[in-house]
């Protein structure tokens, strides 16, 4: 059996609670996420959602390819101001939440991470689910749909 570089992820990125900016200022308008990976390139959700405010919904799937050699990946939540972009909070998601043999293969993960400030100050809440995709999966997806691009899905 030929050792596998890299695994395949459906990365869901489902809503955010509690964002502020600088203290108490929760976030008024158009938050988004950048999903960091230390090869790849960031992918990001839009700023459309469903609740544009401090608790947003995006309800946005991703397909992701992770080498084996990474350990965690960065979820950084940001709200657009006039003057750019701004980081509302990050969390680090550590690939041994979601692999490992207790878990089958398929199993869809619900999780949630603390969002941390540019100071380590707690600020919100990110809620993802992850599913682990098997190898046959991989062809199936990479035929007709572009890699890394966020398929609008409705709960």
């Amino acid at each position: 059996m030929a050792k596998r570089h890299s695994r395949d992820l459906e990365l869901t990125i489902i809503s955010a609670e509690s964002l502020s900016l600088a203290g108490n200022c929760r976030v008024k308008k158009n938050p988004f996420v950048v999903i960091k990976i230390e090869s790849n390139a960031d992918q990001t959700t839009t700023t459309d959602t469903e609740n544009n405010n401090s608790n947003p919904t995006w309800n946005q799937k991703f397909f992701i390819n992770i080498p084996m050699n990474v350990r965690f990946f960065t979820l950084e939540v940001r709200c657009k101001k006039f003057s750019g972009d701004r980081i509302v909070g990050s969390a680090r998601v550590p690939t041994s939440d979601f692999e490992g043999h207790y878990f089958p293969m398929n199993y869809l993960h619900f999780l949630s991470y603390r969002l941390r400030d540019r100071n380590g100050e707690r600020n919100g809440i990110i809620n993802i689910s992850i599913k682990m995709m098997k190898n046959d999966q991989r062809v199936l997806l990479t035929h007709g749909v572009a890699v890394g691009v966020p398929l609008h899905v409705r709960y």
